[in-house]
């Protein structure tokens, strides 16, 4: 679990570089109409068709770890069976208690998970 808790912890901080333009990002999708919930998916590795979303950026850490993120949104992920329509009201509410926050669906090979970072 320890290695779980350190991706994500990592990933909190190799994002504060990119603050700006993560949250540019998330609110052209919010003005666009796009959706009202923006979610980053992010992971280290080759990228593949088969992950949500459109890429944003790119983070090379010096600790070896290459993020990729892209850009995606719940409904994608509901479309995707990523989140089960049973789960969508739930995560809804704990989306709008972080609007402060960006929304991260991070991915390596432990599983996945979510998270928030405040935005800064």
């Amino acid at each position: 679990m320890a290695e779980l808790k350190n991706d994500w912890v990592q990933l909190q901080t190799d994002v504060q570089p990119f603050h700006d333009q993560l949250s540019e990002a998330a609110e052209t999708v919010v003005d666009e109409g796009v959706s009202n919930y923006p979610i980053f998916f992010a992971f280290s590795g080759a990228p593949s068709e088969q992950f949500p979303g459109i890429a944003v950026t790119e983070i090379n850490t010096k600790r070896g770890t290459n993020w990729q993120l892209n850009i995606t949104t719940l409904e994608e992920l509901v479309a995707k069976t990523v989140i089960p329509p049973e789960k969508i009201d739930p995560f809804r509410d704990v989306y709008k208690k972080n609007s402060d926050s960006l929304c991260f669906l991070i991915v390596d090979g432990e599983g996945a998970r979510f998270g928030f970072v405040v935005r800064a």
